[in-house]
C-alpha cells in the first residue's frame, strides 16, 4: 500500500459484517443451555388422600336394589332432630302414651314434669312427597345432667359410684320410646348411634340409665354395666320393671378410639 511515496504492508483483512453480526447476536441472545430435569413435585395432602382412597370419579356408584327403592318410597328415611317446642313435647307425650298403653304401662306425672329440664332427641320419618307437612315422630330419648335435675333412680345406686364427682360430671339417659307400629328398618341402630355420638360430644364421667327389659341388650352393647342381677320396679311408672345400669366414659370409649 503506497502512502507518501512509501510502501506500507496492507493491514490484515477484517471479518465481514455478517460474521460480526452473528457474533453480536450470539452475545445478545445466546443459545439456551439445556435445562436440568426438575425434581418431581411432592403431592399435597388432598392428592395423597385421593390416591389412597380413590377419586370420586373412579369409585363405582352403588345402585340401590329394587327392594331398597320400594322401602325408601314406602317408609322414607329417618332423621334425628331436637325436640324443644311445645308442639314437639306434645307429640312426644302422645308417642309415650301410645307406646306404653300398648304395653299396659302408665307413667306418673312426676316423671313427665322433669321433661323440660332434659335435652330431647326425636327420630322423625321423612317420606317422599311430604312437602312442608310435619313428619311423624316415631322414636325419642332424652339426656339430662345431674346439675339440672335429680336422677330418676339415683337413690338405688351404690354411693361409691359418685365419689369425687361433680354434679356436672353425671348424666342420665332415659325416655327411650319407639313407635311399635313402625315397619321400617334402622330405628334401633339410629337411636343407639345418636346416643353414642351424644356421649362423645359431652363426655360425662358417669352415665346413668334405667332401660326397660326389652331394651336391656341394646344398652349392654353401649358398654354399660348393671347394678344387681335383676330388674326393679320403676317408682314413676306402673307395671314396668327397669334395669339399673351405669357406665364410665373412659371405659366405654376405649373400643371406639382408632
Amino acid at each position: 500500500m503506497m502512502v507518501g511515496g512509501f510502501d506500507y504492508p496492507s493491514p490484515p483483512a477484517r471479518p465481514m459484517a455478517e460474521e460480526k453480526d452473528i457474533d453480536l447476536i450470539d452475545l445478545i441472545a445466546p443459545a439456551p443451555k439445556p435445562r436440568k430435569p426438575r425434581a418431581p413435585k411432592e403431592p399435597d395432602v388432598r392428592e395423597r388422600v385421593s390416591a389412597f382412597v380413590g377419586s370420586a370419579d373412579a369409585m363405582p356408584i352403588e345402585q340401590p336394589t329394587p327392594r331398597e327403592l320400594v322401602e325408601a318410597e314406602s317408609h322414607g328415611r329417618l332423621e334425628v332432630r331436637p325436640i324443644g317446642t311445645p308442639l314437639g313435647l306434645k307429640e312426644l307425650a302422645n308417642l309415650h302414651k301410645k307406646t306404653w298403653s300398648n304395653l299396659n304401662v302408665a307413667e306418673k306425672r312426676v316423671h313427665v314434669l322433669l321433661w323440660p329440664l332434659a335435652l330431647h332427641f326425636g327420630l322423625y320419618q321423612i317420606k317422599p312427597g311430604q312437602g312442608n307437612r310435619r313428619p311423624p315422630l316415631i322414636g325419642a330419648f332424652w339426656a339430662r345432667c345431674l346439675a339440672d335435675a335429680p336422677l330418676t333412680l339415683g337413690h338405688l345406686y351404690p354411693a361409691h359410684l359418685f365419689k369425687d364427682m361433680l354434679a356436672s360430671d353425671v348424666w342420665e339417659f332415659g325416655g327411650m320410646v319407639i313407635d311399635t307400629t313402625y315397619q321400617g328398618k334402622g330405628l334401633v341402630k339410629l337411636l343407639s348411634d345418636t346416643a353414642r355420638i351424644f356421649l362423645f360430644s359431652r363426655r360425662p364421667k358417669l352415665l346413668i340409665t334405667n332401660p326397660i327389659e326389652p331394651l336391656y341388650e341394646m344398652y349392654k352393647q353401649l358398654g354399660l354395666k348393671t347394678v344387681g342381677d335383676k330388674p326393679v320396679e320403676h317408682p314413676h311408672a306402673y307395671n314396668v320393671k327397669v334395669w339399673l345400669m351405669y357406665g364410665r366414659f373412659d371405659e366405654m370409649s376405649k373400643p371406639f378410639y382408632m
